[in-house]
């Protein structure tokens, strides 16, 4: 299970360029405090960047100290956080007396599609998923056991939850134990199970490994309590976030979310939830209640948010793929193993129908044509019918295998669809790079100008041109900024920050510095407009254009530099 993970989560990690989004700001930050900057305010292209807590940076800034810096090392920690979890839900199931269970849900966690190609990603919530899995499961063991032990053990992961994501993760395990209290209590009573949970050594501990960093930010950067505990926690929660950059959808926007996150194990999923046997009374029955009722509580409280964003709700995968193993290991408990996985083999079959399908229709027809249509590059679309037609056999090998009994064999068959899956991703990322990075454009301007030559940026800068940083363009100074991540930096710097005016760029020019300014071409016709165009050489790329100062001849500027 581990090794099919590991593949899955580690296979071609340094391959796709750094993307402009999230990924561009996290590897800057890292690389800021990898080389001299504070450890304690995090620091975005030269500014303070305090919307989340450190320990994904640190993480990131320790893998550059000891591997140097590079595409897969950004990304290690993230991927090797995902991995973890995948151990620690073996060593979970075999804590509760059901290794099956842990199994399973490792299984599903290191080949599902969604949930992988998150965990390549650098994001904050691989971490979270980690530690805060690791302190939920302490918390039911406790409560199971009625022992503080393991609730004052739970502060530990606790803690790194918090500081990999910020106050949620504690929010969230309080709602889980809150619900439990109120409809669950079990043989306790519940002002017994209150005064359990407010457990005094247990809160202290929690605070005396949470303070040191909020204390220290708190007195190192002013302004840090209320942008991180009010504008990035209640203020973003409630859709009033200063200024708005959070993404909005329908009470439902998690339901296709949640299916992209499993994708291809829906199918099994389903068939298991309806035909596992039910719960009995025993510890790992226990577990598997609170892995079903947390699954539920992070779907509702982050379908209630103003704010969502997709990778929210990672850590439902393994609380669901937990909750179905430990129904499996009760058919597997009754001897009942095989006889379930023929019950599942439609699932799989399903699957491997509508890639067989799917496989048919990509070689002729409308689909063949909107593939083309889509921009899909002629190489990764070439490879497309195989792909698909390798899915699809794999899927029917699989459903082969459970429909004839043989349930475990099949499972871990079919989790090999996830591994195609990633190496044809990564392959795309790659071919699709024009769209996500600007890779191609730091290799266009390493050609025409100086080392010394001074960035600027239209307006713009996360989503957009923030990976020029990490591809040696740093800083990138944003004229008349309109960033959302720069916004608190650049209000405590002021005029030595990276936020400039239009002045700057005349001011570099007339001090005859070499220059270049990056333009989106959305925002290509107020550019224009301001005149900054005058003296300077356009370069134009698919979605912007950069206007440099002519000191060298132009080439051409489809190159990518080597990861």
């Amino acid at each position: 299970m581990l090794a099919l993970a590991a593949a899955c989560l580690f296979a071609w990690l340094g391959l796709p360029p750094l993307r402009d989004n999230n990924e561009a700001l996290y590897a800057d930050i890292g690389w800021a405090m990898a080389h001299g900057g504070s450890w304690i305010i995090p620091h975005l292209n030269g500014v303070p960047y305090i919307e989340k807590p450190p320990l994904l940076y640190w993480l990131i800034a320790l893998s550059y100290k000891a591997f140097g810096v590079g595409l897969w090392q950004s990304r290690l920690p993230d991927a090797a956080a995902a991995w973890l979890s995948c151990a620690l839900l073996i060593v979970w199931g075999r804590s509760l007396g059901a290794a099956l269970a842990g199994r399973f849900a490792a299984l599903v966690c290191g080949s599902a599609l969604g949930y992988v190609m998150i965990a390549r990603t650098m994001l904050f919530d691989p971490l979270l998923v980690l530690w805060w899995l690791a302190a939920f499961a302490l918390v039911q063991r406790a409560v199971w056991q009625r022992r503080r032990l393991w609730l004052r053990a739970a502060t530990l992961p606790l803690a790194l939850a918090v500081l990999a994501k910020g106050p949620e993760a504690l929010l969230l395990l309080g709602l889980i134990a809150l619900l439990r209290l109120l409809l669950a209590p079990g043989d306790w009573r519940r002002g017994e199970l209150l005064r359990f949970y407010l457990d005094p050594v247990a809160i202290g501990l929690l605070l005396a490994l949470l303070a040191p960093w909020h204390i220290a930010a708190t007195r190192e950067q002013p302004g840090f309590a209320w942008f991180y505990f009010i504008n990035e926690t209640v203020m973003r929660f409630l859709g009033r976030r200063i200024p708005d950059d959070f993404h909005t959808g329908p009470w439902w926007y998690y339901g296709p979310k949640l299916l992209i996150g499993f994708f291809q194990w829906t199918p099994l999923l389903a068939l298991l939830a309806w035909r596992a046997p039910r719960l009995g009374a025993g510890l790992a029955d226990d577990a598997a209640r609170w892995a079903r009722d947390a699954a539920v509580v992070l779907t509702v409280f982050f379908s209630i948010a103003s704010n969502k964003g997709a990778y929210y709700l990672l850590p439902v995968v393994p609380l669901v793929a937990l909750w179905l193993g430990l129904r499996l290991q009760r058919a597997a408990d009754a001897g009942a193993l095989d006889a379930l996985g023929r019950r599942l083999s439609p699932g799989a079959l399903a699957f491997g129908v509508a890639a067989f399908a799917l496989w048919g229709a990509s070689l002729a027809g409308p689909l063949h044509d909107q593939l083309l249509r889509s921009g899909l590059p002629p190489a990764q679309f070439a490879l497309l019918p195989w792909l698909i037609g390798a899915l699809a056999l794999i899927a029917l090998l699989a459903a082969t295998l459970l429909m004839h009994e043989r349930a475990f064999g099949g499972l871990l068959l079919y989790a090999l669809t996830g591994l195609a899956m990633v190496g044809f991703a990564s392959e795309l990322d790659v071919a699709k790079t024009a769209d996500t990075s600007q890779a191609h454009v730091a290799a266009a301007l390493r050609r025409v100008l100086p080392a010394d030559a001074e960035v600027f940026s239209w307006q713009t800068f996360e989503d957009h041109d923030a990976s020029l940083l990490m591809y040696g363009w740093r800083p990138l100074r944003v004229i008349d900024s309109t960033s959302a991540d720069l916004w608190f930096g650049c209000r405590a710097l002021g005029a030595a920050g990276p936020c400039v005016a239009p002045q700057a760029l005349r001011q570099a020019q007339r001090d005859g510095r070499a220059v270049a300014v990056w333009v989106a071409r959305s925002r290509l016709p107020g550019f224009l407009a301001s005149g900054l165009q005058h003296g300077l050489t356009a370069l134009p790329f698919k979605d912007s254009v950069v206007f440099v100062t002519p000191e060298r001849p132009l080439l051409a500027e489809n190159s990518v530099p080597h990861p």
